[in-house]
């Protein structure tokens, strides 16, 4: 009779291991599934931005209501919110609305201002000239089954830093360049680094407006986001409270280079007499 009870329990110990197995398989089987389903759907992506120089411009800073624009090979844009933002800032998440076709390459940009529509990305011709490293125009691309997106600069800065007694309205920087173009709508290609493509509508000059909150007199900074290039000629105009302007054609040796990423900087009214308003 023991041995019997034995036997049984041999048998039962053997069918419950198999059964183990086939549960332990069944359940590994499904989590992989899961995962590849995941992968291949690309619902969740990490954020981040190039690393720069000590020329570079400042990282981006993401703040808690940030929204990229997203669109894929059919051109039709979406906004999303950050999901997540890591304590030091240093990345942020997404997670693509529900039903959101993840197939083929993904073009993203930031701020979701930038998406012109059609694929296409928009420098503001009118910025605020505030140094605001959350809103610098980024660009990323995800092929198919990457999820992990580092934004790189659409732009390089010019760094204004201006003194002068006058009340100013705007600054404004414009190019007689024949070939480049400072803002306005640009095409993207993106190897190894975004490069813009004028569109026909794009713009040779930007500027600032509503300037009340700059102090000049003591020498205050203005940041302006432009497309890169070398250009031929800067032509900076200042136009006061009264309307009265000062013009000031600005060409180094060869050319002025605005690189992506990096900061140009011009000086305007350091010295006595520079500025003549008329």
């Amino acid at each position: 009779m023991l041995s019997l009870q034995s036997e049984s329990i041999k048998v039962l110990t053997h069918i419950y291991c198999k059964m183990k197995k086939i549960i332990i398989s069944l359940v590994a089987f499904v989590a992989m599934s899961a995962l590849m389903v995941s992968c291949h759907n690309n619902s969740m992506f990490k954020l981040s931005v190039e690393a720069v120089d000590g020329k570079g411009t400042a990282t981006v800073m993401w703040p808690a209501d940030a929204t990229v624009a997203t669109w894929d090979d059919a051109m039709n844009p979406v906004e999303v919110t950050l999901s997540g933002i890591a304590p030091d800032k240093s990345y942020a998440s997404i997670v693509m609305p529900e039903g959101t076709t993840t197939k083929g390459v993904r073009r993203f940009v930031y701020p979701a201002s930038v998406c012109a529509g059609e694929g296409k990305v928009m420098i503001a011709p009118v910025q605020s000239g505030m140094d605001c490293p959350a809103t610098m125009p980024c660009y990323a691309e995800a092929a198919e089954g990457k999820a992990e997106l580092v934004f790189k600069s659409l732009c390089g800065v010019v760094q204004l830093n201006l003194t002068t007694a006058e009340k100013l309205a705007s600054v404004q920087i414009s190019t007689e360049d024949s070939t480049n173009y400072l803002a306005g709508r640009f095409g993207v290609d993106n190897y190894p680094f975004p490069v813009l493509k004028a569109e026909a509508d794009a713009s040779k000059c930007v500027r600032c407006e509503k300037l009340a909150t700059f102090d000049f007199s003591k020498g205050s900074e203005l940041y302006l986001y432009v497309a890169p290039g070398c250009y031929d000629t800067f032509t900076v105009t200042l136009t006061t409270e009264d309307g009265r302007t000062c013009v000031k054609n600005l060409k180094d040796d060869k050319y002025i280079v605005v690189d992506r990423n990096v900061i140009c900087t011009i000086n305007l009214g350091q010295n006595e007499g520079d500025l003549v308003f008329e």
